[in-house]
């Protein structure tokens, strides 16, 4: 089987060897193959099975042809072929992406079929939320698997449906007035209760010259009226003004940037339970070149009712199962997700916008869990960025001092507290080697705090997120690979409970205490820049459940290739 996955392999690379010549039809895509054992432990346990061993090779072919100079289509086919299959069981077929792409009269750009997309922070975004350190090594070949798998890039969101696109330059006054527009399917009818949902929108970004930009965005969630028997009609709508003011020269650059505008939401039948409120978010910045040295300082104030579900919507989806391991203890019990899942689950992941505020982990990120567009937040927050002249030390950091805008079952009002410190020393620059050796340090510290005058008003939750990685070149092409991630959260806090209009009915407390920590290493070999083979070994500790602590150990073998 091995041996006729690597042939089809050869036969498309020598398809798209010819192919370019002509310029008509180009083969792209990737093959992966991921081989692993692992095994849990829990105290007492005698009923798990403790070992599991899978894996799969899969090939995903995209045949992009260009019938014109104006015109692109793509198709990308998925083969894959789960490990324990034979004669052809396990595999399956599908189809990963199709569009069609062009200019249309040498103006208008059009894409239709599968789009990633994204528009501003505030009105379609895809803010990453939970992974709130950065990895390289082992973590960063994890990640970049579920990155693919998810069609994550660049905070862009994988949609189906159309978007369109031109600008017009004019000789004076303004330099380009440039028009975005998209809309997307987020469910199809059923003819009788569920609507046809659609989501759409767009901007126009005014660019007077190379010092002012403006924009004006509008953002629509809405049923198709007459597509089901139900009338109850929903909208979500946001409208934002965005502005850049830059001012300075090459050394120094300063400016001013940020979005502000209003949500709301609607039902037809429900009117009580419509809402309508604000966001603010303005930033000056300052860029000196020569220190290589970057500061902001920013302020933000999102209001309580504020709901943009193309901009909140979270990657992670916390009520989804594990699909590994997900029950253990002799009483079987759900294994709740894990930083460690969120590394290796794919299937964990959100693939679209959803409508409806969706769960969190407070232990994860309890100050901004729905990114830079979470409502009822209110405050400062202050950054700065610095490289030397031969970037030997890359390091960043950030910190927000936020408060609720309106407290949730009290007057007293919650207190935020998140910094994040990211450094990257690229130490063969020290001694001016040739092979590469990186090591990163990511911490991130987060505290929530209310007091009052009730035992329920008290809270004091507090998380750390630390993660350390290592990544050397040993011999050519042969890198040494470490990392070690930890999480730990202590104290409680207060939850609200929403019903199915996200209405909050009831308040949960909610307390933690605990630590997980995941240590990784293991060996990447580079055939090319597109091919390598990683072989990795990781123990994963975890005690957030105080009488059902576990381990998992798994030893893995990545071979991922590009073409």
């Amino acid at each position: 089987m091995k041996s006729i996955y690597i042939g089809i392999i050869c036969i498309f690379c020598l398809f798209d060897v010819s192919a370019q010549k002509g310029k008509k039809v180009q083969f792209m895509g990737g093959a992966r193959s991921l081989v692993s054992h692992s095994d849990i432990s829990s105290d007492g346990d005698t009923v798990t099975a403790p070992r599991s061993t899978g894996g799969y090779a899969l090939l995903d072919v995209g045949i992009k042809i260009n019938p014109n100079k104006n015109t692109e289509v793509l198709g990308m086919f998925r083969i894959n072929n789960a490990f324990g299959g034979f004669w052809g069981g396990g595999v399956t077929f599908g189809v990963r992406q199709l569009y069609v792409r062009g200019v249309a009269r040498d103006i208008f750009r059009y894409h239709i079929g599968n789009i990633d997309y994204k528009l501003t922070p505030y009105t379609f975004f895809n803010h990453n939320q939970d992974f709130l350190t950065s990895s390289i090594g082992t973590n960063r070949i994890k990640q970049d698997v579920v990155d693919y798998e998810t069609f994550y890039s660049n905070n862009t969101w994988r949609q189906q449906g159309a978007s369109l696109n031109f600008a017009l330059e004019f000789p004076k006054i303004v330099n380009e007035v440039e028009f975005n527009g998209f809309v997307t399917r987020l469910n199809p009818t059923n003819f009788n209760n569920i609507l046809e949902r659609l989501y759409g929108g767009g901007n126009i970004i005014v660019t007077q010259s190379k010092h002012v930009q403006l924009g004006i965005n509008h953002v629509s969630v809405f049923d198709l009226a007459g597509t089901a028997v139900d009338s109850n009609i929903y909208n979500n709508n946001v409208s934002s003004l965005t502005y850049n003011l830059t001012f300075g020269e090459d050394d120094m650059i300063y400016g001013l940037d940020g979005e502000s505008g209003i949500g709301s939401t609607s039902q037809a039948l429900f009117p009580e339970n419509d809402l309508s409120d604000y966001f603010i978010h303005a930033r000056g910045y300052l860029n000196l070149k020569k220190l290589g040295l970057n500061i902001d300082l920013g302020y933000m104030d999102n209001g309580p009712d504020f709901r943009s579900f193309g901009a909140q919507s979270k990657r992670v989806n916390y009520n989804a199962e594990n699909t590994f391991f997900n029950r253990y203890t002799n009483g079987q019990i759900l294994r709740a997700i894990s930083a460690y899942d969120l590394y290796n689950d794919p299937t964990l992941y959100n693939q679209g916008i959803s409508v409806g505020l969706m769960d969190y982990n407070p232990a994860i990120n309890n100050v901004m869990p729905y990114g830079i567009a979470t409502f009822n937040r209110r405050g400062a927050y202050l950054g700065a960025s610095y490289h030397d002249k031969k970037k030997i030390v890359e390091a960043n950091t950030k910190v927000y001092f936020l408060n609720e805008v309106r407290g949730q079952g009290t007057e007293a009002l919650k207190s935020f507290l998140m910094a994040n410190v990211g450094v990257m020393v690229h130490a063969n620059k020290l001694w001016e080697g040739k092979k590469e050796w990186n090591v990163q340090l990511g911490l991130m510290q987060q505290q929530t705090t209310r007091t009052g005058e009730f035992d329920f008003e008290n809270v004091n939750l507090s998380s750390t997120q630390l993660n350390i990685g290592l990544e050397g070149e040993i011999v050519d092409n042969l890198f040494l690979m470490g990392n070690v991630f930890m999480l730990s959260a202590s104290g409680n806090e207060q939850l609200p409970v929403r019903d199915n209009d996200d209405a909050i009915v009831n308040y949960q407390a909610y307390t933690v205490n605990g630590r997980e920590l995941n240590i990784s290493g293991g060996l990447r070999l580079d055939f090319s820049q597109d091919v390598y083979l990683a072989l990795m070994y990781e123990s994963n500790a975890n005690n957030f459940v105080t009488d059902a602590a576990y381990q998992l150990d798994q030893f893995s073998i990545f071979y991922v290739m590009k073409f």
